[in-house]
């Protein structure tokens, strides 16, 4: 596909990339100069320097044979002018990144009439992640959901009192069917065979019915979480969704904000958030309000270095599940090395949403791993694949891949080698990022 991105910005570059390494014709506008040359000396891409959102920009990057248009600048109104002016041309998908849901909700044109396929929110879409991770029965940095929620995918770090420290994955028994399907260590991706060992300081990703999520505490040896209360720290637009979302679970919401004038605004929007004036950093205010008894606290301020530290302070002083929001992401490996239990990056949150969409069809879901070193896939076999009627033992993936469930109806299977895939089954599929040409070509039997 010929596929023209406008902003050069974190996002952009994230989708390029994934993009380009499918053999993707990728088009990147970028109207900074000084962006759109570090995106040309990093990525495998065409860049053009203009503004996005002008019709002769857009010529010049071929708008005419594109065959999707991703507008993912910082300006919601330049994003929606791209995706109108594509509708022009006919360009058949049309994807934009909108922060202010009032140009959606409140717009005299609808978004068809907008140009629109697809709208991505990077707020909502980061504080639903956040509460996905606090609702989560044991404490994990990360879970998805597969298969309409039959499976669960968690990443669980090791620590020093897990039981199976050392032991090869083929020696241990699990009492009901786990899949340990990646393994993170030392910034790498590991997908395993049985001989691997588990090493402390490893993140798993395990993939297991969703009714057997309960029993993985005798495996990681933790006792069930119940999220009663939670403590937010900013008031920004991803801790205003996140409160939003958590009270109306029934969740116990307090969000402190340094800003006076902001708690004002945010005691109108939040009715059932109780919503403090103070300075979030400061150890005294987090101790007077009962930081050693909350179940959970998340920093979503728009200062890294704040989020940090709050994150860091707030699981010394005892609060059970602490998540940071972290835009750098030379920050996420130091967090995760001092205990915080979970990071969020909205980048590759939206990343992940607009990947989806993309490959919407055979895909029913997708997530980007570990800076998008490696993805998650929910697929439909198709009845001219390759994998069809074959032992899962004998099937030729790409090696740095597996299939990690099988999902045939209501039946969720966690395979062994002796397993075979039907037609029209789903199957999610662990990958490096490197190989995913390759699935898409054994699952689809697109080549011989």
């Amino acid at each position: 596909m010929k596929i023209i991105i406008i902003g050069a910005g974190k996002v952009g570059c994230q989708i390029a990339k994934t993009l380009s390494s499918e053999n993707h014709d990728v088009i990147l506008i970028e109207k900074d100069n000084t962006i759109r040359q570090s995106a040309q000396d990093n990525l495998d891409v065409f860049t053009v320097l203009g503004n996005g959102a002008n019709v002769h920009t857009l010529e010049e990057s071929g708008i005419k044979q594109a065959d999707m248009l991703i507008a993912v600048t910082n300006s919601d109104e330049a994003n929606i002018l791209a995706c109108m002016t594509a509708k022009q041309y006919d360009v058949p998908k049309k994807i934009a990144r909108i922060r202010n849901m009032e140009y959606i909700y409140n717009n005299a044109l609808s978004r068809e009439q907008l140009g629109i396929d697809f709208i991505i929110n990077p707020e909502i879409a980061t504080a639903k992640q956040i509460v996905k991770l606090f609702k989560s029965p044991i404490k994990v940095a990360q879970t998805e959901s597969f298969a309409g929620g039959k499976v669960q995918l968690l990443e669980i770090k090791i620590e020093k009192d897990f039981p199976f420290i050392n032991q090869r994955l083929k020696n241990i028994k699990f009492e009901y069917p786990i899949l340990v399907a990646a393994i993170f260590r030392k910034d790498k991706i590991i997908i395993p065979d049985g001989e691997e060992k588990i090493v402390l300081s490893d993140n798993l990703y395990i993939l297991i019915k969703k009714n057997n999520i309960l029993h993985l505490n005798k495996f990681i040896n933790r006792d069930p979480l119940k999220m009663q209360n939670v403590m937010i720290l900013g008031g920004s637009k991803i801790g205003i969704q996140t409160a939003s979302i958590l009270t109306r679970l029934g969740i116990k919401t307090k969000l402190i904000e340094v800003n006076k004038e902001k708690c004002e605004k945010l005691a109108e929007k939040l009715p059932d958030t109780l919503i403090i004036n103070g300075d979030g950093t400061n150890i005294e205010l987090l101790k007077s309000e009962g930081i050693e008894n909350a179940d959970g606290l998340v920093t979503v301020t728009g200062i890294d270095e704040e989020n940090l530290l709050v994150a860091l302070l707030a699981k010394h002083l005892g609060a059970k599940r602490v998540v940071a929001k972290i835009d750098r992401t030379n920050y996420i490996p130091i967090l995760e090395k001092l205990g915080v239990d979970a990071v969020v990056n909205p980048r590759m949150t939206t990343a992940s949403a607009i990947l989806r969409f993309i490959r919407k069809g055979a895909i029913l879901s997708l997530t980007l791993l570990k800076e998008g070193e490696a993805e998650i896939m929910e697929l439909i076999a198709q009845p001219t694949s390759k994998i069809i009627n074959k032992p899962l033992k004998i099937l030729n993936l790409p090696k740095n891949s597996i299939i990690g469930a099988i999902v045939r109806q209501d039946e969720v299977i966690i395979p062994r080698g002796e397993d075979s895939i039907l037609p029209h089954d789903k199957i999610i599929i662990f990958t490096l990022s490197s190989e995913i040409k390759k699935i898409e070509e054994i699952i689809d039997g697109r080549k011989d």
